[in-house]
């Protein structure tokens, strides 16, 4: 039962397969007898997709593979962009007793690869054929620019079986034609594809026939445009094929070729509408889409597909953009973009249509099939006539502006006619007024020419005055100018041939070499001398270069003295500025020990013609000791004067300059010269004397004194009242309080804390009513200036430094004086950073004043700082600077009968354990000072 189940079941389905394979054949077949002309095959065809291409020839006769196919219900099938394979079958039945030739093409060209099979109706393969942009040519293929498949068709049925694969848009357009028909076709066809690029040709040439005419960038880029969209329409029509077997053409080159004639088009846009000035965001629009052809061109580097996709994407922005603004230009009145927006609707209308045949959604014709093409035959001939538009619009407003122009030069005209009418008048004029300028300037005018450098006739009557000649014209320039100029030949012959080579060259020459010209000069007529200014100006012809030099002479004597005179004054009234700010009696207790320090020093340089260390050392401390008072009395003029008179003295106590005692001899006279010019202005012009300064000797002022103190100790009640005043005259007279002298040399410090920065310190002194003698005033002022100095520059700190260190702001000086049997001892101390004496010893050590072995206490370390070769040098901040001048001040306190010792302050609180607190402690001999008596 069951076996007899089966085989109706199997009866059942041979039935069902015969008859749907009936019903198959029915429907596939496509009767063709030779007259009906060209027949589309599109309605007859069955497809299948092949996904991976795994179907071959040998699969053609295999029934499944018959199976497989179907009807579609797309009337124009597109199967592009998918990397499929898809298979086509028809079966056509020629009715006549005849065979027939048919040639069945594939109507589109951009298709990878297009196979033909002829099957029997037993399934033979009875011929094939290949075509395709990327496949292998037949050598029998049909010459045509699309796959064609030329079919021999027996009597009766006969099957084609088509496979078409593509990366691109794939449209399957399948038409068959007779021989008579194919060949009509092909030549209208042909006929028609290349007028059409005949016009884009002519269109080409003739724009850039504009372009080389007008040279404006904007015809150009269109040229490239037209040149580009033609090269495209090869591509995409096939015709390359005629041409190359390169297939490059048809597929990237198409999409490159389309890619460049959108930039073109976008770069065309922005320069023939002049979207930078009249919309600025349309023209940010189309640089935009301007870029989107280079991505999808970049787009081919990853694959066909991806750059296809991309380019169709950047052409639509741009066709869209380009549009939007010849609207937008359009709505404002702007004539040149009426043809220019017709002509893009041309070919964005034409383009979409295209598009909707190639989506399958549109009808296959003659203008959805060409319409590209036409439209960009009419876009560029449009364009061509907005172009010739713009230029007859441009051409007609340069017209309307040379009218203008003209109706301005006729004015002009008439203008310059008036003139033309007083200018005789005028030049008459003229003439007499220059040759009036020429007769009566006080300057000095000459021409000179190229002959000879000859002066012309042209000159003014002062040249004669100036140089002491009757005779200028055509005398040579060079003889005449610096004839009785005090200036070297090389410096004539070096103007002589500057001139020379000047003249007839371009005035850029003159330019060049005019500051080897001299501008001024001295001059010797007699006994007189002259000193004259010039001044060169070349003269030029039409054509740029110099013809001839214009020369004024200016005599400058009189404004040079002035100058001069004006100078001195200057200076001088520097120089009083300076004595002003100090008391008569400080500056004559300055000037009478820095004279007698210079005189000590020249008499000095005169006794030793060879070099005495010791005499140099007395001569750098004399000299120190001036420059410190004067840099504490404020002389800014004779300072650096005494400064380099010092550096020369340092090199040579450091053996790194020689021995010149001429030049020290200058050097001291220098000084000397400038302190008695200090003197003759305080004295002369100020009326200023030292009344004070009494010529007595201490000596004889103390045996006075003490005489008067035993007569008002021992005599009786009338000549004590007698004596007492006249002693306290000569105590008044002869002796100066020490607490004065030293408040007025502390008053220092506040004018160097200004300089520093810091705050004014406060000053503590104790002099237990001892006066100082004038010796010991003197002595005072030139030892404590420098370390009053030191005090401010390195001992005490900044305020912020200070107060972190928990101290006051401002800093404290206190001076003791006290007498100690026959001698003064002056205790001098600041509130500091101290002495750093590891840093003493190490600057000591590299300058060679010790060894890094030998054992010094640290009070043999602050010794140092009086060393010499210590305290001559520039030192830095971390020592605190002590070393500066004080050996200067140890010599001068010592050569005076005093000494001059430190003590640390080892029992005080220490704030920074690098530094040590310390004091200076000087003492010094009876003649210096008196102890007042008591009342």
């Amino acid at each position: 039962m069951k076996k007899s189940l089966q085989v109706v079941l199997l009866l059942c389905l041979a039935i069902t397969f015969s008859f749907s394979e009936r019903a198959l054949a029915e429907q596939m077949i496509l009767e063709v007898n030779g007259n009906q002309g060209q027949l589309s095959l599109n309605n007859w065809l069955w497809y299948q997709e092949d996904p991976t291409s795994v179907y071959t020839a040998e699969t053609l006769a295999d029934p499944l593979f018959q199976q497989r196919f179907a009807p579609l219900d797309r009337k124009t099938p597109n199967f592009g962009l998918s990397g499929s394979a898809w298979w086509a079958r028809v079966t056509l039945k020629n009715t006549s007793p005849h065979p027939l030739i048919l040639y069945v093409t594939q109507e589109y060209a951009q298709v990878d690869s297009m196979d033909f099979w002829q099957l029997s109706p037993t399934g033979e393969v009875m011929a094939h054929a290949r075509g395709g942009d990327r496949s292998v040519r037949d050598p029998n293929a049909v010459s045509y620019r699309l796959p064609t498949f030329k079919m021999e068709l027996p009597p009766g049925d006969s099957v084609l079986i088509m496979r078409m694969q593509t990366n691109g848009s794939g449209l399957f357009y399948v038409n068959a034609n007779t021989e008579q028909n194919f060949s009509d076709k092909k030549t209208m066809e042909y006929a028609f594809i290349y007028s059409m690029m005949s016009i884009l040709f002519c269109m080409a040439v003739y724009n850039f026939c504009i372009w080389l005419q007008l040279r404006k960038l904007v015809y150009f880029v269109y040229v490239i445009f037209i040149v580009t969209v033609a090269l495209q329409q090869l591509g995409f029509s096939g015709l390359t094929t005629h041409f190359s077997q390169d297939t490059w053409f048809m597929n990237e080159g198409a999409i490159i070729f389309t890619g460049l004639s959108v930039m073109a088009a976008c770069l065309f846009t922005i320069m023939f509408l002049s979207l930078r000035n009249r919309h600025p965001w349309l023209q940010r629009s189309c640089w935009i889409t301007f870029i989107l052809p280079v991505v999808a061109c970049l787009g081919l580097l990853d694959s066909y597909n991806t750059g296809i996709k991309l380019m169709i994407l950047s052409t639509f922005s741009a066709a869209i953009a380009v549009t939007v603004a010849g609207f937008v230009c359009c709505w404002n009145r702007y004539r040149p973009a009426y043809f220019f927006t017709v002509a893009w609707l041309a070919v964005l209308v034409a383009s979409l249509i295209r598009s909707a045949m190639l989506a399958g959604s549109f009808p296959v014709t003659f203008f959805s099939e060409w319409g590209t093409l036409i439209g960009s035959a009419i876009e560029v001939m449009l364009l061509s006539l907005a172009i010739a538009d713009k230029i007859r619009i441009s051409e007609k407003n340069a017209f309307d502006k040379i009218e203008n122009l003209n109706a301005e030069l006729t004015k002009e005209h008439d203008i310059v006619v008036s003139l033309n009418n007083n200018l005789e008048r005028m030049v008459e004029e003229q003439t007499r007024e220059i040759k009036s300028i020429l007769r009566h300037i006080q300057i000095g005018i000459l021409v000179v020419r190229k002959e000879n450098l000859e002066i012309t006739d042209t000159h003014s009557m002062s040249v004669k005055h100036l140089f002491n000649v009757n005779q200028i014209a055509g005398r040579n320039a060079i003889e005449l100018i610096f004839g009785n100029a005090l200036i070297s030949r090389e410096v004539a012959s070096q103007a002589e041939s500057v001139l020379q080579s000047c003249l007839g060259e371009d005035a850029l020459n003159f330019d060049t070499n005019s500051h080897l010209l001299p501008t001024e000069a001295r001059f010797r007529f007699g006994q007189e001398e002259r000193i004259m200014q010039f001044d060169w100006n070349p003269v030029v012809d039409k054509e740029g270069n110099v013809e001839k030099f214009l020369v004024s002479v200016k005599d400058v004597t009189a404004m040079k003295q002035l100058e001069s005179d004006a100078a001195e004054k200057s200076k001088e009234l520097g120089f009083i500025a300076e004595i002003l700010e100090i008391s008569a009696r400080q500056f004559g207790v300055f000037i009478n020990s820095s004279q007698r320090f210079m005189a000590d020093n020249i008499r000095l340089l005169k006794a030793n013609v060879k070099p005495q260390r010791e005499v140099v050392k007395i001569l750098f401390i004399n000299m120190h000791t001036i420059k410190g008072a004067a840099r504490a009395l404020g002389l800014k003029l004779l300072t650096p004067v005494i400064h380099d008179v010092e550096q020369n003295l340092s090199g040579v106590l450091k053996n790194t300059k020689d021995w010149d005692r001429d030049t020290l001899l200058a050097d001291h006279n220098r000084v000397s010269t400038l302190l008695d010019q200090y003197q003759y202005l305080n004295q002369t012009k100020l009326g200023r004397t030292s009344t004070d300064v009494i010529s007595m000797t201490i000596d004889f002022i103390q045996r006075l004194r003490q005489a008067l103190l035993s007569a008002e100790t021992e005599g009786d009640t009338s000549l004590r009242l007698k004596v007492k005043p006249i002693r306290e005259s000569i105590d008044e007279m002869a002796f100066t309080r020490a607490e004065s002298i030293f408040r007025e040399v502390l008053s220092n410090a506040e004018m160097l804390a200004r300089d520093l920065q810091k705050e004014s310190p406060r000053i503590d002194i104790v002099d237990n009513t001892v006066q100082l003698t004038t010796e010991g005033q003197e002595l005072v002022r030139n030892a404590f200036i420098h370390i009053i100095r030191n005090s401010m520059d390195h001992g005490i700190e900044n305020a912020d430094e200070r107060v972190s260190r928990g101290k006051t702001a401002e800093g404290h000086i206190s001076v003791q004086l006290e007498i100690m049997g026959k001698q003064l001892q002056i205790r001098y101390r600041d509130d500091g950073r101290g002495l750093n004496l590891r840093a003493i010893r190490r600057l000591a050590t590299e300058r060679g004043l010790i060894t890094e072995d030998q054992r010094l206490g640290d009070l043999d370390i602050a010794y140092l700082i009086f060393e010499p070769g210590f305290s001559t040098c520039e030192t830095s901040n971390e020592i605190s600077g002590r070393g500066v001048g004080m050996s200067a001040v140890k010599e001068y306190v010592g050569s005076e009968g005093g000494s001059a010792e430190i003590r640390l302050l080892t029992g005080e609180k220490v704030i920074d354990p690098d530094f040590i607190p310390f004091e200076f402690v000087f003492a010094i001999g009876p003649r210096f000072f008196v102890q007042k008596a008591a009342a």
